[in-house]
């Protein structure tokens, strides 16, 4: 756990996981592919009660959390406070995976059967990516804490303002509002033209990097486009449909093959780092991120291109009740 510590994040991060696998090694979980005895990730979930000196001397992220609370809500009787300090994946570090969406339900899990939680925080070094996602989950960034020359974000959440209850509640209305809304004459229009070019290739980058999470394209900026049809049934599946029509169309120009296996093994297959795709390809590392690069340009031009389409079915029928 150390060395994927180190790898990721760096020997000052390794020093805070030291000190928390004495302090509390029951927080952690590691996790392995089935077969295998090797160890490929591992997360923490630390449950504090009280600020000790020993804690804010060994980790700076967990000093500036401390000082947040104690300066804006500080707990009560018989209250705790959690964070997900770690979430530690070589390689692929945070980007969307099957590992961060095991270590994503780990930690809903948590917070669900916790009692006496005020306060939930979770940290990322990448929000640039996560960013957006948490704050339509109700936890904006509160703070960024330099550690080891690595920006630590962290947000968070306060359970004395909204019950789990009530968020649960809460994110089962919102997943679906982007399919509800989205305009009746989405299928009436010229290909892209739902969506600025910007807004269109970077759903479809998106939706590579979370093929692996199907239940991310609920919330994908490319449901409002010509690639789902007005009215779907399943805008989900109509959308992964698409991209898999484009992706094997690819396929099929002589000159894409190369092209379309590198896409495959990067995001389909998911092999666990580009280093590895380039290897079962059998191509030196830069003639992949060639490949790759062709790839998705060659993706987001057959998208852009592909007619309009229109649905036969009715819209899905909701009662009162739903």
């Amino acid at each position: 756990m150390l060395r994927m510590a180190e790898e990721a994040e760096g020997p000052a991060s390794a020093a805070a996981v030291a000190h928390w696998l004495r302090r509390q090694p029951e927080a952690f979980r590691v996790h392995r592919y089935a077969g295998s005895s090797a160890p490929v990730s591992f997360m923490a979930i630390l449950r504090l009660d009280a600020p000790l000196p020993e804690d804010r001397a060994e980790d700076p992220v967990i000093a500036a959390v401390w000082d947040l609370v104690e300066a804006a809500a500080p707990l009560g009787p018989g209250e705790h406070l959690g964070i997900r300090r770690f979430a530690v994946q070589p390689g692929g570090h945070q980007r969307p995976s099957p590992l961060m969406e095991l270590i994503s339900r780990r930690t809903i899990a948590e917070e669900m059967t916790s009692h006496g939680r005020a306060v939930t925080f979770t940290v990322f070094e990448d929000a640039d990516r996560w960013g957006g996602y948490l704050a339509k989950a109700g936890m904006p960034e509160v703070a960024a804490v330099d550690v080891g020359g690595l920006r630590q974000h962290v947000f968070g959440r306060d359970w004395r303002r909204q019950t789990v209850e009530q968020w649960v509640q809460h994110r089962a209305r919102t997943a679906v509002t982007p399919v509800a809304t989205r305009p009746a004459t989405a299928s009436t229009s010229g290909p892209g033209d739902q969506l600025p070019p910007a807004a269109f290739e970077e759903g479809v980058l998106q939706a590579l990097r979370t093929w692996q999470t199907p239940r991310e394209f609920a919330t994908s900026v490319l449901l409002h486009s010509h690639l789902v049809p007005s009215g779907s049934p399943d805008p989900v599946a109509d959308l992964r449909g698409a991209i898999t029509t484009a992706l094997d169309a690819i396929q099929i120009d002589p000159a894409g093959v190369k092209a379309h296996e590198a896409l495959t093994a990067t995001y389909i297959t998911a092999l666990r780092t580009h280093k590895a795709a380039a290897r079962r390809l059998g191509v030196p590392y830069g003639t992949y991120r060639r490949h790759l690069a062709l790839a998705k340009e060659r993706l987001i031009e057959k998208l852009l291109r592909q007619p309009a389409t229109t649905s036969t079915l009715p819209p899905p029928h909701s009662s009162p009740e739903e």
